[in-house]
């Protein structure tokens, strides 16, 4: 994705946020209007950044989904979704990692659930998916996946990773979010991981060695 494309998108996402945000609130019926030819405006292009055409019937597709995702009031304003990750270490200095059901191999990692602090989300995520016991030690990142997906993505969300430690348990994959877990070796990770983008396979070695001081997150 190009930097013009991707400021673009980033155009169409707060367009896109400040018209359901209003939306929430209970506007007037003349406000009321006015958010929604907002968001059709943000659906229309949208659609075109997609296609490369006025695709009338798309961006009617996106206009309704993001109608109905509307909430009321505070529950309402649109805000970044938020992911926890966890990067986890064998004593032979191999990482764990997840075959999800696309084919693509990637730490744990799953949506922030309510009621839980965001270490409790990665301990439950790699116990979920993998069988094993974890123990969250440090924040290790904080990506901005708009600013560092390589991929056009309508969703904006924040991903905590956790450096964590391994606990005991048995390996057990999920059986319905993922095809294979194991440990791999620096030398000998599957080809086809994914968001290699993030840089995340070199940040968790440093981690694991104890080279990272501080936790990565997107600069300003």
């Amino acid at each position: 994705m190009n930097q013009l494309s991707s400021v673009i998108d980033l155009w169409i996402q707060r367009l896109r946020a400040t018209a359901q945000t209003g939306l929430a609130f209970e506007p007037g019926a003349y406000d009321r209007e006015r958010y929604d030819d907002m968001l059709k405006l943000a659906a229309e292009m949208a659609a075109a950044t997609e296609t490369y055409d006025l695709d009338a019937s798309l961006s009617h597709e996106f206009f309704a989904r993001w109608r109905a995702e509307v909430g009321e009031g505070v529950s309402g304003y649109v805000t970044p979704k938020v992911g926890v990750g966890a990067v986890v270490f064998n004593d032979r200095d191999e990482i764990l990692l997840i075959q999800r059901l696309s084919g693509q191999w990637f730490y744990p990692t799953g949506w922030a659930d309510v009621g839980y602090s965001p270490a409790q989300i990665a301990a439950k995520e790699v116990l979920e998916e993998t069988g094993l016991s974890v123990t969250p030690q440090r924040l290790i990142a904080v990506y901005d996946i708009r600013k560092r997906a390589a991929e056009k993505n309508w969703m904006h969300f924040y991903s905590l990773v956790f450096y964590c430690r391994l606990d005991g348990g048995d390996m057990k994959r999920h059986p319905v979010e993922t095809l294979d877990a194991g440990f791999f070796a620096r030398e000998k990770l599957p080809e086809n991981l994914a968001r290699r983008e993030l840089g995340w396979v070199e940040l968790a070695w440093a981690a694991h060695r104890g080279e990272l001081r501080e936790a990565y997150f997107d600069r300003i």
